[in-house]
């Protein structure tokens, strides 16, 4: 069996993530690893903190303290918020690592050494209040293609990547003053030099979601330039090469090579780091948000392939769109959106899990709002869901302290849900978890409408025994096909079910009985 390395878009941690940072990267990849896990699939889903960049800077001179201050203080606080999220990750690390210093000083050195890496002398922006050179986070102005907020060298609301110089009314972050362009060098990854490769493996690329391929394919047509690599920044790793020594890598640079240090600090040992990374058996899953994709569809496979050393590069890309709220997407920097702090303040981590998978932004953007929080969790995951599971278990506990036992059962309610439990498998395996989602409900639907409408409570002992039986493996069946969305009521279910080792494949089997434990309300309404 392939070995599934999983990553997500790494949390940029100069602020809090907010919900569209859990819907755009992680929390997909995690639904995604716990479906593999419960197949028996050979999974390693990792990610970490972005970092490094200039918006540490920015962020630590408003609030007075030191970036390296500010980004372990972050960290800290991330990793709670996500193991409060009961995210999955085998491993979940920082970029600012000793190991990922040495692993993007050799992957640099590489490129360096096979000709990709070129010298350019360019006008970059300089603020003569502050006396010295802007890198990209520390320019502000409008974007020349739908009048947002360009930041940098991309647009913050429509995603598109941007030169500097086109950006309208150009200012300094720090000061608030009119920028001005003075000459000096930097160094360059060569994309056009890849740009046949490139394509070629951009064509061959047959398990990428829709919109990774849509948002690719139209970078590639407006032509490959060389992409900066250095910034005249203080907070980063250095540049390991002479003249260089003022300068560090820009964010983008460091940050994917961090799903390779992540992996090297997880194994340990440099044989099981290169299964995962220069194996052909290894399949590399990669999730982000559409504004991510290009970095993980291009500049990072370019990175590698430049190194000509066998790594890994993406077999599956799943890009999304972005939560939106009020016409205007999340965004850390801007104050937009509820921080994953707050929200875990208001409601358990299953309740969010739930609502933003309901609205997975496969292809489009989708709109959150609180009401469609209350409406979601109230019509779905309480009345539906958790109604159906709590009726049917104290049925059975409050007549037989178990599930009973029957030795041969047939109804169409089994073919039904089996068919249904196939197109929940698919859409899983292809990523389609909204579509999952949907699958799901409808699944506790006709169970609740075949409980309801058997009555078991006014039948004869074998044959309430009969509904008892089917509508207990129908509540074990949903819980093991929720498990992937909301881990923690499912385990809630196993639990009162006592049940253990459960695999996915359990979720079309119509074997359980035993001694059940006396159930309490799993969902509350809001």
């Amino acid at each position: 069996m392939k070995r599934k390395l999983i990553t997500s878009a790494l949390p940029y941690i100069h602020g809090i993530p907010h919900l569209g940072n859990i819907i755009g990267s992680v929390l997909q990849a995690d639904v995604y690893s716990r479906f593999c896990r419960l197949r028996g699939e050979n999974v390693l889903f990792i990610c970490g903190s972005d970092s490094h960049g200039t918006m540490f800077e920015i962020t630590a001179k408003k609030e007075g303290t030191t970036p390296e201050k500010l980004v372990y203080e972050n960290h800290r606080k991330v990793k709670e918020i996500f193991r409060k999220f009961n995210l999955s990750f085998d491993y979940y690390g920082i970029t600012d690592s000793e190991t990922n210093r040495e692993l993007t000083s050799y992957i640099f050195g590489k490129l360096d050494k096979n000709g990709y890496i070129k010298e350019k002398e360019v006008e970059s922006a300089y603020c003569d209040n502050c006396k010295r050179f802007l890198s990209d986070r520390l320019i502000e102005g409008i974007c020349p293609f739908c009048g947002g907020l360009a930041r940098g060298d991309q647009c913050d609301d429509c995603g598109k990547l941007i030169d500097i110089k086109e950006i309208i009314k150009p200012h300094c972050v720090l000061c608030g003053k009119p920028i001005v362009f003075k000459k000096i060098t930097h160094l360059f990854l060569d994309l056009p030099k890849f740009e046949k490769e490139l394509l070629d493996f951009v064509e061959k690329s047959s398990r990428w979601s829709k919109l990774a391929k849509t948002e690719t394919v139209g970078f590639l047509k407006q032509g490959l330039k060389p992409r900066a690599i250095t910034r005249d920044a203080t907070w980063g790793f250095k540049v390991p090469r002479k003249d260089y020594e003022n300068k560090v890598f820009y964010v983008w640079f460091d940050a994917p090579i961090g799903y390779l240090s992540f992996t090297k600090e997880y194994c340990g040992d440099e044989k099981e780091f290169e299964d995962w990374w220069k194996n052909k058996d290894t399949e590399l899953v990669q999730f982000m948000a559409k504004d991510n994709t290009i970095f993980h569809s291009i500049i990072f496979p370019a990175m590698l392939k430049g190194c000509r050393e066998n790594w890994k590069v993406v077999d599956r890309l799943v890009s999304c769109g972005w939560l939106r709220t009020e016409g205007i997407k999340f965004s850390k920097s801007r104050g937009k959106g509820l921080t994953t702090e707050e929200a875990l303040k208001k409601y358990p981590a299953d309740y969010w899990r739930f609502v933003l998978i309901s609205l997975y932004p496969e292809q489009n953007d989708s709109v959150f709002s609180m009401e469609i929080l209350k409406e979601t969790i109230n019509n779905e995951f309480a009345d539906i869901i958790g109604n159906f599971v709590h009726r049917v278990l104290s049925f059975c506990y409050s007549n037989y302290k178990e599930v009973p036992k029957i030795d041969f059962v047939e109804d169409k309610i089994l073919e039904e849900t089996k068919k249904i439990y196939r197109e929940i498998t698919k859409n899983f395996e292809e990523c389609r978890f909204q579509e999952a989602l949907k699958n799901i409900i409808h699944y506790g639907k006709i169970s609740n409408a075949y409980f309801n409408n058997n009555e078991p409570w006014k039948k004869e002992e074998e044959e309430k025994k009969k509904i008892s039986f089917i509508s207990a493996n129908l509540v074990k069946n949903l819980a093991i096909l929720l498990y992937p969305i909301v881990p923690k009521f499912s385990k809630q279910v196993f639990d009162f079910l006592e049940v253990k080792n459960i695999k996915w494949e359990n979720a079309k089997e119509f074997d359980f009985s035993g001694k059940i434990k006396e159930l309490k309300p799993l969902v509350d309404k809001l």
